[in-house]
């Protein structure tokens, strides 16, 4: 029998894995969104009805869902997620070494390049709308592409996720959430770390 726990696991990373959300599972399930994050945020799994027709909008029979991702997982489509944790805020202190505490399914549209990918989770609320705390980040670990956007960045030797702009010679990082400043560094400042572009966000549910 699998646990509650478990089960929301696997839904979880299902979800991500055919890049549908919460609100898409319930429109194909016919369960009302209230009752699902109320039996997920309690820990309960829903009844043996209700998780035949998860188990079905998520494209899989009972024996499969029971093996996985096991089987994604030698494909090479999932990808680790590490113990740091970007700031969307003040900062977080940057480990050394960062081990895999969980993984995510890679979304399909980026499984051509699963092998550039990492995942870490976003603190903090610098980010948002665009990002809120407990989200998880996919990057590609590839520094900077010359172009604006989401970036993860080690910062004066803290590790923030910010949205980074061109300007000149210098480098604007921006927070989304207006209440926090602008920063601006120069194109080569040793300040400055750029970690990979932000390709893909796993919202918290």
């Amino acid at each position: 029998m699998i646990e509650a726990d478990e089960f929301w696991k696997k839904v979880k990373l299902r979800l991500s894995e055919l890049g549908k959300n919460q609100e898409w599972l319930c429109l194909q399930s016919e369960i009302l969104l209230g009752s699902l994050r109320n039996k997920i945020h309690l820990h309960r799994l829903p009844s043996l009805d209700e998780s035949m027709k998860i188990i079905k909008a998520l494209g899989l029979s009972w024996e499969e869902f029971e093996g996985y991702p096991d089987e994604i997982k030698e494909k090479a489509l999932t990808i680790p997620v590490y113990d740091q944790v970007f700031s969307a805020g003040y900062g977080q202190f940057m480990p050394e070494n960062a081990e895999v505490i969980d993984y995510v399914a890679v979304p399909k549209e980026l499984r051509h390049s699963a092998d550039k990918l990492g995942a870490v989770y976003v603190k903090g609320d610098s980010m948002e709308p665009t990002l809120s705390n407990g989200d998880i980040i996919i990057c590609d670990g590839m520094g900077y592409d010359g172009n604006d956007g989401i970036y993860a960045i080690i910062y004066k030797g803290s590790g923030f996720v910010k949205r980074l702009q061109k300007d000149g010679d210098y480098i604007s990082i921006i927070s989304d959430n207006k209440f926090y400043e602008s920063k601006h560094e120069p194109g080569q400042s040793e300040d400055l770390k750029i970690i990979g572009k932000v390709r893909y966000v796993l919202h918290k549910v």
